[in-house]
């Protein structure tokens, strides 16, 4: 080789070098959201939990995504229908990411008596126990990309009705985390309408992944829940019309239930089975009663 090829071959192995920097740059960035479910009934104004710190574990283990100078606290039932609180987001390594910890500050820690608790439409207040041992947090298991040079969204699904927990017949509450983990842009939307809707009961809509529902679920499970194998729910508002948010790409079965007033489950009214969700979409339909 002479030294006109030399220079030739080393000017090109300098610019390859510089692309390679700047596409390859090792990082990228992660946002977190959090959202919610509903619960089934009408006489819960609010369900408050608090958290001081959200990590992430990836190829570098741990990593903090936001820790809060003071305890944070938020109205979970203030996060329906697609609405979402922003965590934060931070430069982290790129590559694929397992689980997401959350946080949750325990009701006996003097600075934060009542950190976790439902208020019902009268103004009371029933506490919300966080069990003891969760010191390390609230592990959420559900794997997410960071590309180079790129962001990726990520939202937590806090679901509420899966995570409150009656300890017996004590009347005391466990908060017992149910959590679901979706990447924004693999999540599809459903905006759904009931047809011949009265608004004479409380309907509740509930998806199901595709042929996973069975008659054994309006039965309660060891923890007093019913529809326990639902991925999602939504409440239908006055207008017969509710939103399933955050669902994966995939095939779902939709049950509507009826509730009345003291929130006991009076009936399967609707049904609509084999909805297809392609990652991104907002899919409107119809749902007849």
């Amino acid at each position: 080789m002479n030294l006109r090829q030399l220079g030739i071959f080393s000017i090109f192995t300098l610019l390859t070098a510089l692309a390679c920097t700047s596409d390859d740059t090792g990082k990228g960035t992660a946002s977190l959201y959090l959202t919610d479910g509903p619960v089934e009934g009408d006489n819960v104004a609010a369900v408050t939990i608090t958290f001081n710190n959200v990590e992430v574990s990836g190829p570098d283990g741990w990593q903090t995504i936001k820790a809060y100078e003071e305890p944070q606290s938020i109205n979970l039932l203030a996060l329906q229908g697609g609405e979402t609180f922003f965590i934060d987001e931070a430069e982290l390594t790129s590559g694929a990411y397992g689980q997401v910890r959350l946080g949750l500050v325990a009701n006996t820690d003097e600075s934060t008596p009542d950190a976790n608790y439902i208020t019902y439409d009268d103004s009371t207040r029933q506490i919300l126990k966080v069990p003891s041992g969760t010191q390390s947090g609230y592990k959420i298991t559900g794997g997410f990309t960071i590309p180079d040079g790129g962001v990726t969204a990520v939202t937590i699904d806090f679901d509420i009705r899966k995570s409150v927990v009656e300890a017996g017949a004590s009347g005391q509450f466990i908060l017992k985390p149910t959590l679901r983990l979706v990447e924004n842009n693999n999540a599809a939307q459903i905006e759904g309408e009931l047809v011949n809707y009265d608004n004479a009961d409380n309907l509740v809509v509930y998806a199901y992944a595709d042929d996973t529902y069975d008659v054994s679920e309006i039965e309660e499970n060891e923890d007093g829940l019913i529809f326990a194998n639902a991925v999602t729910s939504a409440n239908v508002n006055d207008e017969g019309l509710f939103t399933l948010s955050f669902l994966e790409a995939g095939k779902y079965d939709l049950y509507v239930a009826s509730y009345n007033v003291d929130g006991n489950l009076l009936e399967i009214s609707a049904t609509k089975e084999d909805v297809e969700l392609i990652g991104g979409d907002n899919l409107s339909l119809s749902v007849e009663l």
